[in-house]
């Protein structure tokens, strides 16, 4: 039997306009139907995830959860105040921060509050944020106006250039990555988290405050920050637009899109046998 199932946001349950397909709000009625929970596990803010199912039934999350920030943080719904979170020491953040804009990157730094901050936005980012995701611009040289402010990761932003991120990660020195843990999505982002910070852990940690084990879950994905929950899960999912190593990794690839509503295919195909036999 599943009892969570946890899903990424951007490129997965949500359609490229940011919308929700209908299939998915059907698919989490279904699943609430048979003892399953839906859960979010997205690298965004917990706040920004509420706002993007603010079009889902209230009564749809009641009494669910939301991995946020790559699993540093977990809510419950509807609370603002989280139940775990990890932040990041101020010397490690301002470190990050250095590295990305002596490279003349466009870096990210998050308030375990919600707050985005992004320094050095190029037009392409400001306009694939826009009318999803708040953030503040800034032409601050340091983090030092953030010092005692919780921060939970830094990510950095080149806009169709997953490839030279990739590179950027390979070639930054030891001490700048001491304490952290990367991984890309999106196609544009080299996240940045803690050490140890993962949506596994997320899930894991979920799973161990609902008394259920991780065989219980199922973990939906396209991208590389996908890849340890999808990997760790009971059932690893991942959907038709996915990257060839998600979809390696997974149990199940679906044969619908982010575009789609792939959730529909989950609760009928996987859900559905196992908890109804």
């Amino acid at each position: 039997m599943y009892r969570i199932v946890a899903s990424d946001m951007d490129e997965t349950f949500l359609a490229h306009d940011h919308t929700i397909p209908q299939a998915n709000v059907d698919a989490i009625r279904r699943l609430r139907a048979m003892g399953c929970l839906f859960v979010p596990a997205s690298g965004r803010p917990y706040g920004s995830v509420m706002e993007s199912l603010a079009a889902l039934p209230p009564e749809l999350m009641d009494g669910s959860y939301v991995i946020s920030y790559n699993g540093a943080c977990i809510n419950r719904a509807g609370e603002d105040e989280p139940l775990f979170s990890t932040t990041m020491a101020h010397q490690t953040a301002q470190r990050l921060f250095d590295y990305g804009r002596w490279l003349g990157l466009c870096v990210h730094a998050y308030e375990l509050s919600g707050r985005i901050w992004i320094f050095g936005m190029p037009a392409e980012e400001r306009g694939y944020l826009e009318g999803h995701v708040a953030f503040e611009e800034s032409d601050e040289r340091s983090l030092d106006f953030l010092a005692g402010t919780p921060l939970v990761k830094v990510l950095y932003c080149l806009p169709n250039g997953d490839s030279r991120l990739h590179q950027v990660l390979a070639k930054m020195p030891e001490e700048v990555l001491a304490g952290v843990s990367p991984t890309f999505s999106s196609g544009r982002y080299l996240e940045l988290n803690c050490a140890g910070v993962d949506k596994a852990a997320g899930l894991d940690r979920l799973a161990e405050l609902l008394g259920c084990s991780l065989d219980e879950t199922i973990a939906c994905g396209d991208a590389p920050n996908d890849l340890g929950m999808v990997a760790a899960a009971g059932m690893g999912v991942a959907v038709s637009n996915a990257t060839g190593e998600l979809k390696a990794a997974a149990g199940y690839v679906t044969a619908s899109s982010n575009e789609d509503g792939f959730l529909a295919e989950v609760a009928e195909r996987i859900v559905a046998p196992a908890n109804q036999a």
